[in-house]
């Protein structure tokens, strides 16, 4: 497989091929966009790795450009920066990145964080060889109506196991960040049609960060896994639940009020902190919750600032809580 990595310091360049060699992935550098945008004219990768902060075209404006290619459309990008504000993470993701890592690189989390991009890269093309095989062979030897109507509904079912991992979050199943966004423009709309509120929580499990520091990034990630499936547990069909990057997680509830709101936030705290956990070094996980309204009059970006405000303060409360702004 083959990885595009752009940095306009060559020292950064240099140190992500040294700490990416143990993969067996062949990468080729870019100092500045512009070599960037003439490399993807052609040839094609499989992972796309852009630094934020650079001269003339930016890793941002390179990745909504790469959304637009028609090869690299569905290439999974990562963002490279030394900023960590959330605007900075926000705006990544909507221009197109499916995660990022920070700056200075820590070698155990690059590998990790690109090695998953790697398999689901690896997964959707054997989906879109297995989509076009049976399109040949519908062409090929459709015989009957029987025939034709079996074919289409395994294509059918292989584009929308595409799909699922197009719009999924890799590692835990729940929804990505991206395509969070689409369903919570859905429900914004549906909300300022019938002037209803939105419960929204905004979750970051505590102390995550000892954990992959001291049990290793592997049980780090079967605690993201072991999160997801309690907090599945504990929400509507209809709510949201995505993971919104790293350890934290959002959580909508469409035509949920504020008392409502707090209650749901409160059982999905209760249901991280109940899970069975088996951790060698301590007795559990627990989770601090951010809650706040969306209103019709407001957009989603200011109600996101407030989960985030809200969350602040569950944290600096004490943790494992639930806060509002």
């Amino acid at each position: 497989m083959t990885a595009l990595v752009v940095d306009d310091e060559p020292l950064n360049l240099k140190l992500i091929e040294s700490l990416l060699r143990p993969l067996d992935l062949d990468l080729v550098l870019a100092a500045d966009g512009h070599t960037a945008q003439n490399l993807m004219d052609e040839q094609t990768f499989d992972l796309l790795m852009f630094d934020v902060m650079m001269p003339e075209i930016s890793g941002l404006d390179l990745t909504r450009w790469a959304r637009k290619h028609p090869t690299h459309k569905d290439v999974p990008t990562l963002i490279l920066t030394s900023m960590v504000g959330k605007e900075t993470l926000i705006q990544a993701f909507e221009a197109g990145a499916v995660d990022y890592l920070t700056k200075p690189f820590h070698g155990p989390e690059l590998l990790h964080r690109v090695k998953a991009q790697l398999k689901l890269r690896l997964l959707q093309r054997r989906m879109e060889d297995f989509a076009n095989e049976l399109n040949l062979q519908i062409l090929k030897a459709m015989k009957t109506e029987a025939e034709l109507i079996q074919s289409q509904t395994a294509l059918a079912e292989a584009n929308k196991i595409l799909s699922d991992w197009a719009h999924k979050d890799t590692l835990t199943g729940l929804w990505n960040r991206r395509k969070a966004w689409d369903l919570m423009e859905y429900e914004a709309e549906r909300s300022n049609r019938l002037f209803r509120p939105i419960g929204v929580a905004m979750l970051d499990l505590d102390r995550f960060k000892s954990v992959n520091d001291t049990l290793g990034h592997e049980v780090g990630d079967q605690v993201l896994k072991q999160a997801a499936q309690a907090l599945t547990q504990s929400v509507r069909k209809g709510d949201i639940l995505a993971r919104w990057g790293g350890e934290e997680f959002l959580a909508v509830f469409p035509e949920t009020d504020f008392e409502g709101t707090k209650a749901v936030a409160e059982k999905l705290r209760a249901a991280v902190e109940t899970t069975r956990w088996r951790l060698a070094d301590r007795p559990g996980m627990t989770v601090s919750v951010g809650a706040t309204l969306k209103r019709p009059d407001t957009d989603w970006e200011s109600t996101l600032r407030q989960a985030d405000l809200a969350l602040y303060r569950a944290k600096e409360g004490g943790r494992n809580r639930v806060s509002t702004p």
